[in-house]
């Protein structure tokens, strides 16, 4: 190859070069100024929080109250006077004037037993009396002859002796008769069955024209004015118990709470369970109530007032700490609180079950988020719904 070729393919490879070069400076300035034009995502204006909207029933504002620990009790109703009517004379039912629910008067005739055997025992027995008067009138009248006797020495001493014991047997015999006269005219009374109290009748255990013996069931009457509960308390609680303390009583098929208080407390644990017996008493205020129902109540313990009260419900558990949430300047911010007192059975002040003491933390007027939504982001804007006008 010349020297002139060599030179002519050396001087075509710069002059490529040099356009290669050109191109590749030309497209990376583009890019550059491209690059430098366009805002960075940190440069881009950043939007507000979202505002978190609360409805009325979301929030309350805090205030004194009062708050009281509570032992949980249960049991079943019954009638503090109750009794079983029983025959005392055997005989056959002749009419019943009472039925189950209906209410009865203490001394009222509820039913009657054939009295037909028991007139004619008493018609015997007085006949016995009369006869047994005429016997010691007789011995009186001789007794007397003979005293006189005695005295003119017309008879002897044992003759007047023997008279005396007459007389004393005649009368033993008038108070024997007369006694057992009392005795058929009580079995003829007892043929009368009368209420023994003033209540209503639970259950009938015999019909009309039924034969009876003495001791036989015929009614059961409870009284319904005055109830009370047999209710086991733990061991371990039973010194906060006294006797007059209030219960707060629930009883299945009444809507209404029924008050009680404490009337007896059994002075031994129970075997197995290590609970004491505790004996609830209700005054009768609603005609609903009745023997046999089941009752679930509280009995308030250690008692507090004028202290800072929330629903339980409003406490959250982070990383350890209690904490709850405040609306301040319609922002949400986190307070730690400390508890004191906490009945998870009680009515809060907002209406919902369960209510904490608030030892520290919180202040009164505060409001706060007073219901379960979860953790919250403290510095959120806040808002509270408008309450819906009346139409």
């Amino acid at each position: 190859m010349s020297r002139t070729l060599r030179f002519a393919i050396l001087a075509l490879a710069l002059l490529a070069a040099s356009a290669a070069a050109w191109r590749w400076y030309s497209t990376r300035a583009t890019a550059d100024r491209q690059s430098s034009a366009a805002p960075t995502a940190d440069s881009r204006p950043k939007a507000a929080p979202r505002a978190l909207e609360f409805a009325l029933a979301e929030l309350h504002t805090v205030s004194p109250s009062r708050i009281a620990r509570s032992i949980p009790i249960t049991g079943t109703l019954s009638a503090t006077q109750q009794t079983i009517v029983k025959a005392r004379v055997a005989g056959d039912i002749l009419d019943i004037n009472a039925r189950e629910g209906s209410s009865v008067r203490a001394g009222q005739l509820i039913a009657r037993i054939d009295p037909t055997d028991f007139e004619l025992r008493v018609r015997e027995r007085l006949a016995n009396v009369r006869s047994a008067e005429a016997q010691f009138e007789q011995a009186q009248r001789t007794l007397e002859n003979n005293r006189a006797l005695l005295a003119k020495n017309f008879i002897s001493q044992n003759a007047f002796d023997n008279s005396l014991s007459a007389s004393d047997v005649a009368k033993a015999a008038l108070e024997s008769a007369r006694a057992q006269l009392e005795q058929a005219r009580k079995a003829l009374a007892d043929t009368q069955i009368v209420a023994p109290m003033s209540g209503q009748i639970a259950q009938r255990f015999a019909q009309p024209g039924e034969k009876v013996s003495p001791d036989s069931r015929l009614f059961s009457i409870i009284d319904l004015s005055s109830m009370e509960i047999e209710a086991a308390v733990p061991a371990s609680e039973v010194g906060l118990v006294r006797i007059g303390q209030p219960v707060r009583l629930r009883i299945e098929g009444v809507d209404t709470e029924q008050p009680g208080q404490v009337l007896r407390i059994n002075p031994s644990t129970q075997q197995g369970t290590r609970s004491v017996l505790i004996y609830v008493g209700i005054q009768q205020r609603d005609n609903r109530i009745r023997a046999g129902l089941f009752a679930q109540g509280t009995l308030s313990v250690d008692e507090k007032s004028g202290v800072i009260v929330i629903p339980v419900a409003a406490i959250r558990e982070l990383a350890g700490r209690r904490v709850v949430y405040a609306i301040e300047q319609s922002m949400v911010v986190e307070r730690e609180v400390k508890t004191g007192v906490i009945d998870e059975t009680a009515t809060a002040p907002n209406g919902s079950i369960g209510a904490a003491e608030i030892v520290s933390g919180l202040k009164a007027g505060e409001r706060i988020v007073a219901v379960n939504l979860g953790v919250l982001r403290a510095g959120s804007p806040a808002l509270e719904k408008a309450a819906p006008k009346a139409p």
